[in-house]
C-alpha cells in the first residue's frame, strides 16, 4: 500500500513538473481572442441568466461561465493569471485521470497509464485549449467526463454508495460544460462493454441508466434553452469529408506531418489527399501492435472514444469553423493518447513482448519530445501576442486626451510561417478588429474606443505571419481619421519582436501662425518645439509642426543622429507619426505631434531635423525665427536658435546640444 502511494505521487510530480515545462507560460499572458465576447456578454448577464440563457453568446455552456463569474466576484475584476490557472490545472488533472482509468483497464496499466497520460499533456493541438482563458470548456468537460468514470469503477462491483451517487451528479453536470457531455453514459458504457467480464449489453444498460438519464436531461436543457448557434451542416458531404480528414490528421498526428512534404512535394495530390496516404497506413500498423498481442480491449477503448467524442464536430459544424479549432480535438486526444501508448501493454516475462515494449516506448517518448517542441515552438507565438497585447494596454492608457484612438496595423493573428501540418491552421487569435476597445476593457477594466485599421504602406514581412486588423486605407483616405482622433498607435514589425508605439496626433486645428518657434521651412511649416528624452531605454524625439501655408510638392521629414566626429550614425526619416501623416495633406493652422523612437547604444549624439521633397530630395530652406538660416537646413534640436552675442557662424555655437544615452540597445517602449 505504501509503495502505491510512493508510486502514485512520483506519477502525479513528474506529471505536474512536464505540464508545467510545456504551459506554464500561459500563466503569464493576458486575456485575448474568445477571453473579450464570453466576458463582455458575461458582465450583462446575472447568475440566473446564465443558466437559462445563451441568446447572444451562441451556445449553451453555463458552467464555465459561473465559474468565470465566480472569480470575478472573488477578485473584483478580471485577473487573468488565476484564470489562466484553471485551464492548466484541469489539464494536469485530466493527465492524472487517465493515469487512474488507464491503470485499472490495462495490463501493465501504471506503464500505459503513464504513457497516455504523458501524451495527452503533450498532444499539439492542445496548444490553444490550455493557454486561452475561453477554451476552459474543453478541459472542463474531460475532467467532468473522466472524473465520472472513475469515480463509478472505484466504487466496486456492483457499484454503490456516495462514489457511484457523486458519479451519477457528474454525468448530469457534464453537458452544463460542453454539448459533449452527453457523451458521459455512451463513454460509461464503452468501459465496461472491454471489461474481462464481457458483461451483457442489457447489464450495462441497467447499470448506467442514471448516467443515460443525465444525458437525456442534458440534451433536452440544451434543446429548450434560447441559442444563437448556426444551424448544422449535416448534409454537406463535402465538408463531413474535410472534417474527417482534419480529424483523421488529429489522430495520426506522430506521423501526419509528413503530409504536409508529399503535398509540398507536387505529386499532384491536394492537402487532404495527402493526409489520407500518410495517416492510413500509419496508424494501421500501430493499431496492429497490441491486436497482435490479445490487448483488443485497449484497442477497442482508445478507438471508441475517438470517435464517439469527434463525433458531434465530424457531423454537426462546418470545415471553416473546425480547421481554426484545433481545441476541438480535446476530449478525443484521451483516445488518441491511449491508442499511441497501447503497444506498451502485454504479458510480462515474454521476451519478444519485453523488446517489443521497449521498442514502442522509445516511440512514445519520440512523440513526447516532438510534441514538447511544437507546444513550445506556439509558446513563442503565445508569449509574443501578449508582449503586443501588453504594449498595446499601456499604449491606450498614455492617450489622455477624450476621443477615439487609432490603432493602425495591429494583429488580429500570429502564425508560423512553416506550419507543421499540412490542414488547418497553427496561429494564434488574439482580437478581431471591432474588438480592441473590448481587448482593452477585459484587460484594464477600462473604458476607451479604439479603432482599428491598416495601412499596407507601412507594412513589412516578420518572422510570423500576422494579419492586421480594420479597414484597409490608402494614404489619402488615412487623412480623415488621423484628423478625427485623439491618440495614434502604430504596430512596427521591423525587430525582431513588434512594438506598438505612440506616433502623435493632431493637437489643435485652425490655429494662428506661433511667434514662437525653433524653426521655419520654406515660410509654409514651423518646427514649434522638439523634445528629446529616454523613456526607459528607449530615444523618444517627439516634434511638434504648424502648418503655415499649403505645401505644393509632396514632402516628408529627416531626423539625423550624429556622433561627435560628425558621422551619421541613425536616423528615423519618414512623413510625421511614424509615415502615416502626410504634410502635403496638412489645413494651415494644424497643430501636429509627432513622435519617433530611435535605436541608438550607449553615447553622445546630435539630432538634426529637416525637410525635404519626396521627387528629387531636395530640402527645404530652414530658418530661425530671427530669419537666419540653418546649415544645410538641418535644424539641431536642443540648443537654442536665437543668435548669441558670440560663437560660430550667425552667433550659434560651434557644437550643438549634445544628447547623453545610457541605455543600449532599445526594446519597445512599453516594454
Amino acid at each position: 500500500m505504501r509503495r502505491s502511494y510512493f508510486y502514485t505521487t512520483l506519477i502525479a510530480l513528474l506529471l505536474i513538473a512536464i505540464g508545467w515545462a510545456a504551459y506554464g507560460f500561459s500563466l503569464r499572458l493576458p486575456l485575448f481572442s474568445d477571453d473579450i465576447p464570453h466576458f463582455r456578454w458575461m458582465e450583462g448577464q446575472t447568475w440566473l441568466g446564465i443558466l437559462t440563457s445563451s441568446q447572444g453568446v451562441g451556445y449553451y455552456r453555463p458552467l464555465p461561465f459561473l465559474i468565470w463569474k465566480l472569480l470575478r466576484s472573488l477578485q473584483g475584476g478580471f485577473h487573468a493569471p488565476t484564470l489562466h490557472a484553471v485551464n492548466l490545472m484541469l489539464h494536469l488533472l485530466n493527465a492524472f485521470l487517465i493515469w487512474g482509468l488507464v491503470n485499472r483497464q490495462a495490463q501493465n496499466g501504471r506503464l500505459v497509464g503513464g504513457a497516455a497520460a504523458l501524451l495527452f499533456l503533450l498532444y499539439p493541438f492542445s496548444y490553444q485549449a490550455v493557454p486561452w482563458v475561453g477554451a476552459l470548456t474543453h478541459p472542463l468537460v474531460t475532467a467532468i467526463l473522466l472524473s465520472t468514470l472513475n469515480l463509478y469503477l472505484s466504487a466496486g462491483s456492483p457499484p454503490s454508495g456516495p462514489l457511484r451517487t457523486l458519479s451519477v451528479i457528474l454525468a448530469f453536470l457534464a453537458p452544463l460544460a460542453h454539448e459533449t457531455g452527453v457523451l458521459a453514459a455512451p463513454l460509461l458504457c464503452l468501459v465496461l462493454w472491454i471489461d474481462e467480464d464481457h458483461p451483457r449489453f442489457s447489464e450495462i444498460l441497467r447499470r448506467t441508466r442514471f448516467h443515460w438519464l443525465g444525458a437525456l436531461v442534458g440534451l433536452t436543457i440544451w434543446l429548450a434553452v434560447p441559442k444563437g448557434v448556426r444551424p448544422p451542416q449535416v448534409w454537406n458531404l463535402e465538408a463531413r469529408y474535410q472534417n474527417g480528414v482534419y480529424l483523421l490528421q488529429g489522430l495520426a498526428y506522430p506521423v501526419a506531418p509528413l503530409a504536409r512534404n508529399i503535398w509540398k512535394a507536387g505529386w499532384g495530390l491536394d492537402d487532404l489527399q495527402a493526409v489520407l496516404l500518410v495517416c492510413v497506413p500509419g496508424i494501421l500498423p500501430w493499431g496492429w501492435l497490441p491486436w497482435k498481442k490479445g490487448q483488443r480491449q485497449l484497442l477497442l477503448l482508445s478507438g471508441g472514444w475517438f470517435l464517439l467524442t469527434v463525433a458531434p464536430a465530424w457531423l454537426m459544424l462546418g470545415f471553416e469553423y473546425v480547421i481554426d479549432a484545433p481545441r476541438l480535438l480535446y476530449l478525443a486526444s484521451v483516445g488518441t493518447a491511449l491508442f499511441w501508448a497501447a503497444p506498451l501493454s502485454g504479458q510480462e516475462g515474454h521476451r519478444n513482448g519485453q523488446w517489443g515494449r521497449v521498442a514502442a516506448g522509445f516511440a512514445v517518448l519520440s512523440i513526447a519530445v516532438s510534441s514538447f517542441i511544437f507546444i513550445r515552438q506556439r509558446a513563442a507565438i503565445y508569449e509574443e501576442a501578449g508582449r503586443w497585447i501588453t504594449q498595446f494596454v499601456q499604449g491606450v492608457r498614455s492617450v489622455s486626451r477624450p476621443g477615439p484612438i487609432l490603432c493602425v496595423n495591429c494583429p488580429e493573428f500570429l502564425a508560423p510561417r512553416e506550419p507543421t501540418f499540412a490542414v488547418g491552421h497553427e496561429g494564434v487569435p488574439i482580437c478581431a478588429w471591432h474588438q480592441l476597445d473590448d481587448l482593452f476593457w477585459v484587460n484594464s477594466g477600462e473604458e476607451r474606443e479604439v479603432i482599428g485599421l491598416v495601412f499596407p504602406d507601412v507594412q513589412r514581412p516578420w518572422k510570423y505571419h500576422y494579419g492586421s486588423a480594420g479597414e484597409v486605407h490608402t494614404w489619402i483616405s488615412l487623412q480623415e481619421p488621423l484628423r478625427e482622433a485623439a491618440g495614434v498607435l502604430l504596430t512596427d514589425y521591423s525587430g525582431e519582436e513588434s512594438a506598438i508605439y505612440p506616433v502623435g496626433a493632431l493637437d489643435k486645428e485652425g490655429i494662428s501662425p506661433s511667434v514662437e518657434f525653433l524653426a521655419e521651412f520654406d515660410g509654409r511649416i514651423r518646427l514649434l518645439s522638439a523634445d528629446i528624452r529616454q523613456e526607459g531605454q528607449s530615444v523618444q524625439v517627439e516634434l511638434h509642426w504648424q502648418a503655415i501655408a499649403p505645401l505644393t510638392e509632396d514632402t516628408t521629414v529627416f531626423l539625423h543622429v550624429l556622433d561627435r566626429s560628425g558621422q551619421l550614425v541613425g536616423q528615423r526619416d519618414g512623413y510625421p507619426l511614424m509615415g502615416l501623416s502626410r504634410p502635403v495633406a496638412w489645413h494651415p493652422g494644424d497643430l501636429w505631434q509627432d513622435l519617433r523612437w530611435l535605436p541608438l547604444p550607449e553615447g553622445e549624439y546630435r539630432f538634426l531635423v529637416g525637410l525635404y521633397t519626396t521627387e528629387g530630395g531636395k530640402r527645404l530652406s530652414a530658418t530661425d525665427p530671427a530669419g537666419y538660416p540653418f546649415p544645410d537646413n538641418a535644424v539641431p534640436l536642443g540648443e537654442p536658435t536665437f543668435p548669441q552675442a558670440s560663437g560660430g557662424q550667425n552667433g550659434r555655437k560651434e557644437w550643438p546640444f549634445v544628447v547623453s544615452v545610457n541605455g543600449g540597445i532599445i526594446p519597445p517602449p512599453f516594454h
